[in-house]
């Protein structure tokens, strides 16, 4: 009986050996199968032409006659307000320029400010109809972007391109300097 006892442990010693080894071999393996997969993975997608998802800068927003004078558009989506003023039509930024909140639509003078004015709702800056900034921790005026009469006749809005504060786009597709507007152009 001791004789078949050794014997036994010796083959359990010698089964449990291989069987380490065995599982450090496909270890081994598979440590390398999974780098060369991450590797030729990377190289395909390097290979791969790369798309641009970013949102275009330009946008539609109607035609000339869907506008009447006097109106201020607030177009949420498009983050811009459209004004159509008796010279012609401007788009205005409706992103703050402090930290990028979208403020309130244009309002009437008050005993605050005796000017039309927009208020951000988020940290309290004040803007003017012309842009600049009344009041609150925004650092710059904000911007008017540049328009364009599309070949089908509708306006465009290119947030890649601003305008000085008194330029518009005539309804017929001329860009024309105006006077700086003052809020006086808005009918509430």
């Amino acid at each position: 009986m001791p004789g078949e006892m050794e014997e036994s442990l010796g083959n359990q010693k010698t089964h449990s050996q291989l069987s380490r080894r065995h599982f450090l071999g496909w270890l081994g393996w598979g440590s390398l199968t999974l780098s060369l997969g991450g590797v030729a993975t990377g190289t395909v997608a390097f290979l791969q032409p790369k798309l641009n998802y970013e949102a275009t800068t330009t946008f539609s927003v109607g035609r000339p006659e869907d506008y009447r004078i006097g109106e201020m558009r607030v177009l949420e989506a498009d983050r811009v307000f459209i004004f159509r003023a008796p010279p012609g039509f401007q788009a205005l930024s409706m992103t703050c320029t402090h930290l990028g909140c979208a403020y309130k639509p244009f309002g009437p003078a008050d005993k605050e400010h005796p000017m039309v004015h927009a208020h951000c709702p988020c940290h309290g800056s004040v803007f003017s109809r012309d842009g600049r900034v009344l009041g609150g921790p925004a650092p710059r005026p904000l911007p008017f972007y540049e328009l364009n009469l599309t070949p089908d006749g509708n306006l465009q809005v290119d947030r890649a391109k601003t305008w000085p504060n008194n330029r518009y786009l005539t309804a017929d597709g001329q860009a024309t300097n105006g006077s700086v507007p003052d809020g006086k152009d808005i009918q509430f």
